[in-house]
């Protein structure tokens, strides 16, 4: 395969395997191989050897011309991968079909255009590579060419294997101007789509059919009777925290539309929250009772999805272990019964106790997913470790997020923060084995809670290690924001992505987090 106009048309390569054949030897031979090949045809078919042939000895001439020189080489073999998919005068078949677009241009010149246009007098080019009229030119070869072969490589006369390169005056302008109208249409569909209250994105929705799904098999099971079980998948939507006098509760609702009213109905042991036209959110018994001297104080949201009660205890001064009946000490509460400290390797919960605890007083069960603490007229504690659904299913017998046989628990003697006598139980909770997989491939960090993308944001990564302290909606600092308000202080958990936060109490309106110091701004506004 040469490089002149003659040496391209005469090729007769439908394989584009004519070369090696010629010289007799495989695609994948070395450059000292087509060589000594050469050599060998060359004295068998010179025109001065017995037996020999002119025309023979040309077409040993041709192949080793192609395949003795890199470049030519490279491009013949290029060539040879593609040949099937274009029409080269004579190798490859021409492509049917070029009446319709034909007809179809016409068309469109007659309907756009204004054009009073006679099919049977027009002179129609087509392309030289595929058969299909042609609409434009190559600026390289002057070839005349169809738009789907601009896409393809092609080559003509003294012209080598090239792309098409075309002239379209304005076409780029032409494009840009459609790419910027279709981002303003998606951004003015995106800004309406948020100026509708009733706008729900995919996960809202999906949300919305979750919460729904949970709330209808619960009243197929209990039927329109108060709850006296704990269920996470209902329980996830509000959280609670108290002061010497109120108990707060903060509620998602993930049914609330702004249109559409949210029912609240409490009387002294029993609290009903239910939108319109939806199942209720909650519907429980409350674990200590409350007071009918004083008012309740409700605030809903603008959009009627987050919800906050303000309910006064019937005994001031008295601290509940749990906001509904059934519940485990602590769950769904702003500060849990114990201090929690992890790190790659570690979990650590702390409690304190009264000193009259014994150890036979303890029950501690370090379960494969979960943890139950049981003290004796105490404590009576269940919580679920998160765990790393892919990489469960991934190897379901192998995956565990707590190594059973290192995990252990032991009760101390110890001080109370104003120097009182008391117990200390600690549970150590120690991480599994790295696996291969982690050390290998993710640089030795754990697929584990604290490397969690949360809700999809890769900016805040972590998940807290127990599942019924996860705070998804965003009600923690509702909660902080309403007892800072009556007291003056309020208890800040640690966030997972804070690596070096700490759960403390706060006093200071300019140590609170970001986003409680604006729920405060909000309900101080309100009251004014």
């Amino acid at each position: 395969m040469g490089t002149t106009g003659a040496a391209w048309d005469d090729v007769e390569d439908l394989e584009g395997t004519l070369h090696y054949e010629v010289l007799g030897i495989d695609r994948r031979a070395t450059a000292e191989e087509v060589r000594r090949a050469f050599r060998e045809k060359a004295r068998l078919h010179h025109p001065d050897k017995p037996g020999g042939s002119a025309e023979k000895f040309a077409e040993v001439k041709r192949a080793y011309e192609t395949l003795g020189n890199e470049e030519r080489r490279r491009v013949y073999d290029t060539w040879q991968k593609s040949v099937e998919f274009r029409h080269v005068r004579g190798v490859a078949s021409r492509f049917e079909g070029g009446e319709d677009l034909m007809l179809d241009e016409f068309e469109k010149r007659i309907t756009l255009d204004g054009l009073e246009v006679d099919p049977r007098t027009q002179l129609v080019v087509v392309c030289e590579v595929c058969g299909r009229p042609a609409t434009t030119q190559c600026w390289t070869c002057k070839m005349d060419i169809c738009e789907f072969c601009t896409l393809k490589r092609h080559w003509k006369g003294e012209f080598g294997l090239h792309w098409p390169l075309v002239n379209k005056p304005g076409h780029m302008l032409e494009q840009l101007g459609r790419k910027e109208m279709e981002k303003k249409r998606i951004e003015d569909a995106r800004r309406l789509e948020l100026e509708d209250p009733n706008f729900r994105s995919d996960s809202e929705l999906k949300e919305i059919r979750n919460f729904k799904d949970a709330a209808y098999e619960l009243i197929q099971d209990l039927g329109d009777g108060v709850r006296v079980t704990f269920d996470l998948r209902m329980a996830r939507y509000y959280m609670w925290a108290q002061t010497s006098s109120c108990v707060y509760i903060a509620v998602y609702v993930p049914t609330g539309y702004q249109d559409q009213e949210v029912f609240f109905e409490c009387t002294a042991h029993e609290v009903r929250l239910q939108p319109e036209n939806s199942p209720p959110v909650v519907h429980r018994m409350l674990d200590g009772a409350i007071s009918s001297e004083f008012p309740i104080q409700v605030r809903r949201s603008d959009d009627r999805r987050i919800f906050t009660a303000a309910l006064p205890k019937a005994a001031p001064g008295e601290a509940w272990k749990r906001l509904f009946r059934g519940d485990p000490d602590g769950a769904r509460c702003l500060e849990t019964p114990y201090t929690i400290a992890e790190d790659a390797d570690n979990v650590i919960l702390e409690f304190r106790l009264p000193f009259w605890i014994e150890a036979g007083d303890v029950r501690v069960d370090i379960g494969p997913r979960a943890l139950t603490v049981s003290v004796t007229n105490e404590l009576s504690l269940h919580k679920t470790y998160w765990r790393n659904k892919e990489e469960e299913k991934r190897s379901p017998r192998e995956y565990e997020v707590v190594d059973l046989q290192e995990s252990m628990w032991c009760l101390d003697e110890d001080e109370d923060e104003g120097g009182e006598p008391c117990k200390c139980l600690l549970v150590n909770l120690v991480k599994p084995p790295l696996t291969e997989s982690e050390i290998m491939w993710k640089k030795r960090r754990r697929n584990d809670n604290l490397n969690a993308e949360r809700n999809g944001d890769r900016t805040k990564k972590g998940c807290r290690f127990f599942v019924e302290d996860e705070d998804e909606f965003q009600l923690e600092p509702l909660l902080q924001g309403l007892c800072f308000m009556e007291t003056g202080s309020t208890y800040v958990p640690k966030k997972p992505w804070d690596s070096r936060g700490i759960s403390k109490t706060v006093s200071d309106v300019d140590l609170l987090p970001e986003d409680t110091r604006g729920v405060l701004e909000s309900l101080l506004d309100l009251q004014e």
